[in-house]
């Protein structure tokens, strides 16, 4: 059975994320099919590749990495946004660039609470879901959420992902 070594791993995720969608990295068009970007990120044998659909409100997709093209660890996720509103996108992208500058991880996702204003704006909260998985880069999964203050009741934003390391770690 092939074995990783987890910490570059997760060291080269956030960097191909600020170089990414959370970063405003360069958007790849997919030629052919409607709906799909994807953001690529390469450094000596590692490739990050994080490629999603948006169809109106929904969307989904998945972050894989591949060590000399073999993929090695992958998230999912898929969701919500109310109107494809640029603005909460936006609100998005700074969540997910508050946990990965400091390479915090929560899922791969945004800390664990995030807010422009606590009592009128967008307000983001994070849970990474208990048992069976262990919440490391190895085995995750949870849900993330936005809302406007000071209605916490209507969700503008919701996504569930998931993810696992493709192998043993060393």
């Amino acid at each position: 059975m092939p074995t990783y070594n987890v910490a570059r791993l997760q060291e080269f995720y956030f960097e191909g994320s600020l170089r990414g969608y959370a970063g405003g990295g360069e958007k790849i068009i997919v030629s052919g099919v409607k709906k799909t970007r994807r953001f690529v990120h390469q450094r000596g044998e590692l490739y990050y590749r994080d490629e999603y659909v948006v169809n109106g409100e929904y969307s989904g997709g998945s972050t894989i990495i591949y060590v000399d093209s073999f993929p090695v660890w992958m998230m999912q996720y898929h969701g919500w946004c109310k109107d494809d509103d640029l603005a909460v996108l936006a609100f998005l992208k700074q969540t997910l660039l508050a946990a990965h500058t400091k390479g915090e991880w929560n899922g791969g996702r945004g800390p664990g609470e995030f807010a422009e204003d606590k009592e009128n704006g967008l307000v983001y909260m994070n849970w990474p879901l208990m048992p069976p998985f262990d919440q490391s880069f190895r085995s995750f999964m949870g849900r993330e959420r936005i809302w406007r203050q000071p209605d916490k009741t209507k969700d503008v934003f919701w996504h569930q992902y998931q993810g696992l390391l493709l192998g043993e770690p060393e």
